[in-house]
């Protein structure tokens, strides 16, 4: 047996009005395909729905049995319907995605808060991971896309360079250190410093890039975190080495980045989604904005 939707409807629609030719009229059908429908729906079920007379038709009782079941079935059909649109404009659902640490800190705030705004009903995991455990992580779970920095190709991985942030020297706002407008690393290095440590991609970075030109990087400090190292600069321990654009200026407005030259070495945070995996409308929303906010804006003008 295999009930169809507009068989359900041409039932439901006659019962309540009590005539073929008014429920059609409602339906916006013909007169013939309600009868037709009706019809079909009685051989069907095996059992006859309405006593028809030449002024109206009467619901039998099997038809008083079987109203309400099909106006369930109706309504979860609309909801259906109406939760697939829903999803399918992003006004629903669900976006699961991981971001670096500095990325989670420094730039997703403004993202988020964008997309907030235009799609308020959409719930948002956000699981912010080291930046080293960016890909593993979204190799083994169920996040749609990943924002982070990250070196070279990755098998069944698409890439997408979102925005590039040159390395800089991070330090307190003093009148002496705003007004210049660059350090080399030759000057850093008279200078108390906080570094990532050796095993992270972005000291490793440092250390190649350096290490091509004969110079080496010896900080004061070493840390995890981005955001441990910009706590410490805060407090006057150091300058902090790190890309302009994970410096939050709202959590640290006490806090300016200048670039670092000779050489200059610039780090990219990219988009990464599954090669073949399509991402759901809500994440597609979410990563649209994500590349209106980070791309079109230069790197020194993000937080």
């Amino acid at each position: 047996m295999n009930v169809t939707l507009r068989q359900l409807r041409a039932f439901t629609g006659v019962y309540r009005a009590r005539s073929i030719t008014r429920a059609a009229r409602e339906l916006g059908i013909t007169q013939s395909a309600t009868s037709l429908l009706i019809q079909q729906l009685e051989a069907q079920l095996g059992v006859k729905l309405f006593d028809r007379t030449t002024r109206a038709v009467q619901p039998t009782l099997a038809a008083h049995e079987a109203i309400h079941a099909a106006d369930r079935m109706l309504g979860d059909a609309q909801g259906l319907s109406r939760r697939m649109r829903d999803l399918a404009e992003a006004r629903a659902g669900r976006v699961a995605f991981l971001a670096s640490a500095g990325a989670a800190s420094a730039l997703m705030p403004r993202v988020l808060a964008r997309f907030r705004a235009v799609y308020p009903d959409v719930e948002i995991d956000m699981r912010d991971v080291a930046a080293d455990d960016l890909v593993p992580r979204m190799i083994a779970t169920d996040a749609e896309f990943a924002i982070g920095s990250v070196e070279g190709e990755i098998a069944e991985m698409k890439i997408e360079a979102l925005v590039g942030g040159r390395l800089s020297a991070i330090g307190r706002h003093t009148a002496e250190f705003a007004a210049r407008r660059s350090l080399t690393w030759d000057e850093l290095a008279r200078q108390p410093t906080i570094a990532m440590r050796r095993e992270t991609r972005i000291r490793m970075q440092i250390d190649q890039a350096l290490g091509q030109q004969g110079k080496r990087l010896v900080p004061t400090y070493e840390v995890t975190l981005i955001n441990t190292a910009l706590a410490m600069t805060a407090q006057g321990l150091g300058l902090a080495i790190l890309p302009a654009t994970m410096l939050p200026a709202d959590q640290f407005p006490m806090l300016i980045a200048k670039p670092l030259t000779r050489p200059a070495i610039t780090r990219q945070v990219s988009l990464l989604q599954r090669t073949g995996r399509t991402l759901s409308p809500a994440a597609k929303a979410l990563v649209t904005i994500a590349r209106s906010v980070l791309t079109q804006s230069r790197a020194g003008d993000l937080p």
